[in-house]
């Protein structure tokens, strides 16, 4: 009699969700050696770090950096700050932060006002008809604080704060943008974006100045202003996107 020969199970099937885990960790890998190697080139700046002495009639000053800005940024950190203001009284703060090799050098402006004393009250992205016939995006913010005048009285003191990114070769108003386009370069071509943020803001006056504007007007020269400078300071190749 032949001796029977015990049947072996077959193997169980593995579980799908093993598989997605497996390329999962595969694709983390790949991303982690990416994310660990030097980039292979630092992409130029888009931006311009000279910032022009006129503005329309506006006349600029430079402005020392702050010892916070010099402690806390990266040593590679670049700025060029000037306060603007015409023969009327009005004044206009414009400055650039461009980033080195670290990525911490740029954030979100709303990250460090509230630790300048400021609350945001509003956010919206405006587009600016540029004096070159392009059109910009960027962000305003609405801020105020409290002060107090030389009487004693007690107010609020409101701001427009104006901001937009540039890189190499693109602008954005968005800072969710900025970090997808700054991650999706790195690990698809190597390139450690150089970004740069943009500032223009001044205080709205009306109520607490004889001849303050109010913020509907300080708007308008805000963006006057915009539509000057930013064609200066900006290299002809980066593209503006519609919003």
């Amino acid at each position: 009699m032949n001796a029977s020969v015990p049947s072996h199970p077959e193997n169980p099937p593995i579980p799908i969700w093993r598989s997605l885990v497996v390329v999962g960790l595969a694709a983390l890998t790949i991303a982690a050696c990416f994310w660990g190697a030097p980039p292979a080139a630092k992409s130029e700046a888009g931006i311009n770090m000279h910032l022009p002495d006129l503005v329309g009639r506006f006349q600029g000053k430079d402005q020392e950096v702050s010892n916070s800005e010099l402690s806390i940024l990266p040593k590679d950190t670049e700025f060029a700050k000037k306060l603007y203001s015409d023969t009327l009284g009005d004044i206009i703060n414009c400055q650039i932060v461009l980033a080195g090799a670290e990525k911490r050098s740029i954030h979100r402006p709303e990250v460090c006002l509230p630790g300048q004393g400021w609350t945001l009250k509003s956010s919206e992205v405006v587009p600016v008809k540029l004096d070159n016939g392009r059109t910009l995006s960027v962000k305003k913010l609405l801020i105020g604080r409290p002060v107090t005048l030389s009487n004693g009285e007690q107010k609020e003191l409101t701001s427009l704060f104006l901001y937009w990114f540039v890189g190499k070769d693109m602008s954005t108003p968005h800072h969710l943008v900025r970090i997808v386009k700054t991650n999706f370069d790195m690990l698809l071509h190597n390139t450690n974006h150089r970004w740069a943020y943009v500032i223009v803001s001044a205080p709205v006056l009306a109520g607490l100045s004889p001849m303050g504007k109010n913020q509907e007007d300080t708007q308008t020269m805000l963006t006057s202003f915009i539509a000057k400078v930013a064609p200066e300071i900006m290299q002809p190749s980066v593209q503006l996107p519609d919003k």
